[in-house]
């Protein structure tokens, strides 16, 4: 998918969002991402995480979180090395070997491609902190301050120095002309993608408050609103982070292709515009 739209673009950057490191062999993954580094020409970053976000995700495969955790950090470990190593790279764990093991291809982008993980382990931050990496917290302002200490720890140990811009939060985005209009076209989705999806499906506890509670609650945690709405929910994460990198915003239809795009344009105009 990334491929082909780089293909269509010049500027854009891309990202993997996630590869689930437990469930590929590190070689091929690390490999199958440097192509992507060349045909991108430097265009693309190396999301990676634990996965499970479904629980089927890793069910199918036999896996537990913290063995699929346990899998992320020997790969990544692995891959540094293929990265950094002048020689062939030999090792071996339960569930993949590698004898002389060498990459098919030199990175594009020098040292290498942009890592980043969507995780607050501390010793993945750590991780990340020693590369220079991104860490993706989800929206939850208040634990950037242990993540931010967690990458100065890895940047310590490889003489770099962390900064705040590695953290990055996200939110779901919905911009209206006026409040009232991006609440009312929201609902139905947010609710039906909670209590059909997370709750029925995923297997997330049903919340003991009624439903439209519920999205009151989600209202506050998001950015859904009118344009002066949305950019003083952006300003005050800032403040509560107390800086970070930037916020990724994820889309949803809910409102149809028409308000969807409406929320775009104001997004743009109206939100990014003045917060520049």
């Amino acid at each position: 998918m990334i491929a082909a739209a780089a293909e269509r673009t010049t500027q854009i950057r891309f990202g993997t969002g996630v590869v689930q490191l437990g469930l590929h062999h590190p070689l091929v993954a690390l490999d199958r991402m440097i192509l992507l580094d060349h045909l991108t020409r430097g265009r693309v970053s190396f999301g990676m995480g634990v996965g499970g976000g479904i629980p089927s995700d890793l069910a199918v495969f036999g896996l537990t979180p913290d063995e699929a955790g346990r899998r992320m950090q020997e790969s990544i470990e692995v891959m540094m090395e293929l990265l950094t190593s002048s020689e062939p790279v030999t090792a071996s764990s339960d569930w993949f070997d590698l004898n002389d093991a060498v990459l098919q291809l030199s990175p594009y982008t020098q040292p290498h491609m942009p890592l980043a993980v969507a995780s607050a382990n501390p010793r993945n931050v750590e991780f990340m902190g020693q590369v220079g990496g991104k860490v993706l917290l989800g929206g939850t302002p208040s634990r950037v301050d242990a993540v931010y200490e967690a990458l100065q720890r890895g940047a310590d140990q490889t003489g770099q120095t962390a900064t705040r811009d590695q953290i990055w939060l996200s939110y779901v985005l919905h911009v209206a002309k006026t409040t009232e209009e991006a609440v009312e076209s929201f609902k139905d989705g947010a609710v039906a993608e909670f209590y059909e999806f997370q709750v029925d499906v995923n297997g997330r506890p049903a919340p003991e408050v009624s439903r439209d509670e519920w999205y009151r609650g989600y209202l506050n945690q998001h950015l859904v609103g009118s344009p002066d709405d949305v950019r003083e929910k952006i300003e005050s994460i800032n403040r509560a982070a107390g800086g970070i990198g930037g916020i990724i915003v994820m889309n949803r239809e809910w409102g149809g292709v028409d308000a969807n795009r409406e929320s775009w344009r104001l997004f743009a105009e109206e939100v990014m515009a003045r917060l520049c």
